[in-house]
């Protein structure tokens, strides 16, 4: 294509391809020199032309003997960019986006099941897997890149997908990744500390999540109206908006909750249509997930039936509340991996918990350090014993990040805890110290099938070795 059809240029140069990593650069491409970063794309470039670029898109002008394409922002560029080259593929389906601390993956699944129930297809784009029809590949980023999630769009629209459902997270709107798509819902589910090692402060955090709620990216809003900053999207944005809740009032709400360690039933108020939800998931924060996709599916137009039917026809997500009967003991295997989230787990858990509650944990490194000590706090609070392990140390020392959780159980003075660094280790531990009626918790990992340490991702699932452990101890 010419550069002149992927951005706004008199430039007519022919690329090939599009590329803002100048070692997978190849022959004919233009090359983004991407600002914001760890590291300042326009470092690069001679380097990216060294390898066959045939023009750069740059910021400022370098001294560079290619053609140069200067713009305001080489991020929005890029993902304009991407879109164009792969011919607009968001123009051709319904794009739903789903954002917020916790609960976007849940929702994300929820939502889809409910389109497909109308008798719709319906892509995903997640943390947990790109899928569509019987297509599936498991994810890098929960939001992909610019040019990775045009092509993923472009091959959904050619093989006929409908609609699209996917989590945008808060560095994907930081980051201008998704700019070019106008959804027909963006929706928000909840707001808690998370990614101050990307953000800087709370506030930073929630201008992103804000940022989604203009007609810039989308047609209408679906809001949570029992979070505040929910109640600042409300009263900040320019879209049309359907609100869902529990607590305040909501144009689509739940009364009447029920939980057991299966599942959830609830009545719902889909404005002034009223019917009983039941979920396979339990734990109050899973009503508001299937609240939030009801609310979407209403935006979108679909009756209270069909919600009902694709809410009850989620069996299991991958990695979330995953329940393992042991004849040992029962492990619950869940992505939970925030202060908030990890609460909200362990308080659903106690709900039904016949004993102790039994929790493995850990942080990521590299990553917020500020929720380390928290978590650590509440999880001893909130369990009866707990081992805290690795999780994804990256390029941290794996000990340095566990005595800084402890640090936070030391604090309250509170004595229930190991600290194992072997995550395998920590896990058989806690397994055999639990009983008939003991519930082990794994938190953090959910369906990650890798454990990311000095930038290798080795191969490893929780559920998994919990499997591999069953069958070699007879648990």
């Amino acid at each position: 294509m010419r550069v002149s059809e992927l951005l706004n240029t008199t430039c007519d140069i022919e690329v090939s391809g599009l590329c803002f990593d100048s070692e997978k650069v190849k022959e004919g491409d233009l090359f983004f020199c991407l600002v914001g970063s760890e590291n300042d794309g326009h470092m690069f470039a001679a380097d990216a032309i060294s390898r066959g670029a045939a023009a750069i898109v740059v910021e400022r002008t370098l001294a560079l003997d290619v053609p140069q394409i200067e713009v305001a922002d080489t991020r929005k560029a890029l993902s304009h960019a991407a879109s164009a080259f792969y011919g607009n593929p968001s123009k051709h389906l319904k794009m739903i986006g789903i954002t917020g601390t916790n609960g976007k993956t849940t929702t994300t699944y929820i939502v889809k099941s409910i389109i497909e129930a109308a008798g719709f297809s319906c892509g995903l784009i997640g943390t947990n897997a790109v899928e569509y029809l019987e297509h599936k590949t498991d994810a890098r980023l929960t939001t992909p890149d610019p040019i990775e999630l045009h092509a993923i769009l472009k091959e959904m629209s050619d093989a006929g997908v409908e609609y699209v459902v996917m989590e945008v997270s808060a560095h994907a709107l930081r980051l201008s990744k998704v700019d070019g798509i106008v959804y027909e819902v963006a929706a928000f589910t909840n707001f808690s500390r998370d990614h101050l090692d990307f953000f800087g402060s709370m506030d930073n955090y929630a201008q992103a999540k804000m940022s989604f709620f203009s007609p810039e990216h989308a047609r209408s809003a679906v809001v949570n109206a029992d979070d505040m900053l929910g109640n600042a999207i409300l009263k900040n944005s320019k879209l049309p908006a359907v609100t869902y809740g529990v607590d305040n009032p909501s144009d689509v709400f739940g009364i009447d909750l029920e939980m057991s360690a299966y599942g959830l039933s609830y009545v719902i108020n889909m404005a002034d249509n009223v019917g009983r939800v039941k979920f396979s998931l339990t734990g109050r924060f899973n009503m508001y997930n299937t609240l939030c996709a009801a609310a979407i599916a209403m935006s979108l137009g679909f009756d209270l039936n069909t919600v009902i039917a694709g809410i009850r026809n989620v069996k299991k997500i991958d990695g979330r509340f995953n329940i393992i009967n042991m004849s040992k003991c029962n492990v619950i295997i869940d992505f939970a991996h925030t202060d908030d989230g990890i609460a909200n787990i362990l308080r659903a858990i106690r709900e039904f918990a016949p004993a102790r509650i039994i929790t493995v944990f850990g942080c990521g490194g590299n990553r917020d350090r500020t929720k380390r000590a928290v978590m650590g706090k509440i999880v001893s609070q909130m369990s009866d014993y707990c081992f805290v392990t690795s999780d994804n140390p990256r390029f941290e020392p794996p000990q340095d990040i566990i005595d800084e959780i402890a640090s936070g159980i030391d604090e309250i003075g509170k004595t229930n805890y190991q600290k194992i660094v072997d995550r395998k280790q920590a896990i058989r531990e806690a397994i055999s110290m639990a009983n008939k009626k003991d519930i082990v918790l794994i938190a953090g990992k959910g369906a990650e099938r890798y454990n990311d340490v000095m930038g290798n991702r080795m191969p490893y699932n929780d559920e998994q070795y919990v499997m591999e452990l069953a069958g070699e101890e007879g648990f």
